[in-house]
């Protein structure tokens, strides 16, 4: 079991970001905002999306570097064939990423469920 985050793990392009906002369920937590969306495929992909609205770039930064550790570590505890854009709430920058990692996972398994 490896713990890195391979590019087969990655939503990396407009497309794949903007099927996820056309056909995705979003969650409203107090740290992130998740868009969650049925794939084909037995991997669960993960994209951030933290705009200049958020904050400066070290801000935004920070909290990619969180939500890519805690989905990192809890990846395997994930239910699989998802699509997730995880976005930051006002206060994201507050959370740490056990915070992060307990938000991602009830979203998924609500998803999951319906």
């Amino acid at each position: 079991m490896s713990y890195s985050f391979p590019k087969s793990a990655r939503v990396r392009t407009r497309n794949q970001y903007q099927r996820i906002a056309k056909q995705s369920t979003r969650h409203v937590g107090s740290w992130i905002i998740v868009d969650v969306r049925k794939n084909k495929t037995e991997a669960t992909k993960m994209g951030i999306t933290a705009s200049k609205h958020y904050g400066i770039a070290v801000k935004r930064n920070r909290f990619k570097r969180i939500v890519r550790e805690a989905f990192r570590l809890c990846r395997y505890q994930l239910p699989t064939g998802f699509d997730l854009n995880i976005k930051p709430r006002p206060l994201a920058h507050q959370a740490n990423p056990a915070d992060i990692q307990k938000e991602l996972l009830s979203f998924l398994l609500l998803a999951q469920n319906s």
